[in-house]
């Protein structure tokens, strides 16, 4: 595991861009520089949308209003935005490392955890729970007084430590899901309908929220999953509830009737291995089984022949899965 890097400079620019968005003089000629700043450079791009999140987050903003309230005289803050005084010039780096540093008086931490390919280890976070992400997956945490809240990016294992008075919540895709003294897991998965988040509780239960409807809870040993706004909730053929971690957290890929779409993501993000289809309603193909992350080939070449499709190596980790 490791912490997002940052290009300075572009950093302290998206910071200010982020901002100068929010006010009422943005205009076309602003929006056309913004676009050439940005003009071929997804790095740019992520570090604009990171700062815009972090902008419209309540936690990360009440930090930065605290911060202007210690350094700003009287009357400075009514009248000049907490961001650009005191995020801006220091960019989306320091931005996280400032909440941390208001830790004694606050009790909000907030950073950026990112995961590597491989076995991955847990991660402490300040409130005694652990975090394990799968492959190129990351997570956004913050601590306040009052809530746990993390924002997922792909995959990731939670093991929460029980605070009555502070509720943990992942966010991922639009999904909030609460703990309810818990582990579990939450993933990410594009599907040929589109997004799905899929939580699996091993101990205990959460309170899975969909962008609309109703809050459903999920158990230990059930699955639920969210798509188009939906829960679906089944038990598990063999309970997760049984075991004590994720199987991808030890090198396997445990599928129970998952879309091909959803396992070729789950291998680029796990194993860097990127596989075309030859018609996207492949896709739709259900996969069930147990195969190894060490070699991804074998694990392609059981998939085609279960599904009676035909593998082609493209070249070094680049597959093609194709009718036969």
């Amino acid at each position: 595991m490791s912490t997002e890097t940052f290009d300075a400079r572009d950093d302290r620019a998206a910071a200010l861009w982020a901002d100068e968005k929010q006010g009422d003089g943005w205009t076309p000629a602003r929006q056309a520089a913004l676009n050439a700043w940005l003009a071929g450079r997804p790095d740019r791009q992520r570090l604009l949308e990171q700062h815009e999140a972090l902008i419209a987050d309540p936690a990360v903003l009440w930090v930065a209003r605290r911060a202007a309230h210690r350094t700003a005289k009287p009357g400075l803050f009514a009248s000049t935005p907490a961001w650009v005084k005191i995020w801006a010039p220091a960019g989306l780096a320091a931005c996280v490392a400032c909440a941390a540093l208001f830790v004694a008086t606050s009790s909000l931490r907030g950073e950026m955890i990112v995961g590597r390919r491989g076995v991955p280890q847990a991660v402490a976070l300040a409130d005694g729970s652990a975090v394990r992400l799968n492959g190129a997956s990351k997570v956004r945490v913050l601590l306040g007084d009052t809530e746990r809240r993390l924002r997922l990016y792909g995959e990731g294992f939670f093991e929460v430590a029980h605070d009555a008075g502070r509720p943990f919540t992942v966010e991922a895709e639009g999904v909030r899901i609460t703990a309810v003294g818990t582990r579990f897991n939450v993933d990410s998965l594009e599907t040929p309908d589109g997004p799905m988040v899929e939580v699996v509780v091993f101990e205990g239960a959460v309170d899975v929220t969909p962008t609309k409807g109703g809050v459903v809870r999920i158990r230990a040993g059930e699955r639920g999953r969210v798509l188009k706004a939906g829960v679906q909730r089944a038990s598990l053929r063999q309970p997760e509830a049984k075991t004590d971690l994720p199987s991808w957290t030890r090198g396997w890929l445990e599928l129970d009737e998952t879309t091909l779409t959803s396992v070729i993501g789950d291998l680029k993000r796990t194993t860097g291995v990127e596989v075309s289809l030859s018609d996207p309603k492949l896709g739709r193909a259900l996969v069930s089984g147990r195969f190894s992350y060490e070699n991804p080939e074998n694990a392609l070449a059981a998939i085609a022949r279960l599904h009676g499709l035909r593998l082609t190596r493209k070249d070094a980790g680049h597959y093609l899965l194709s009718e036969a």
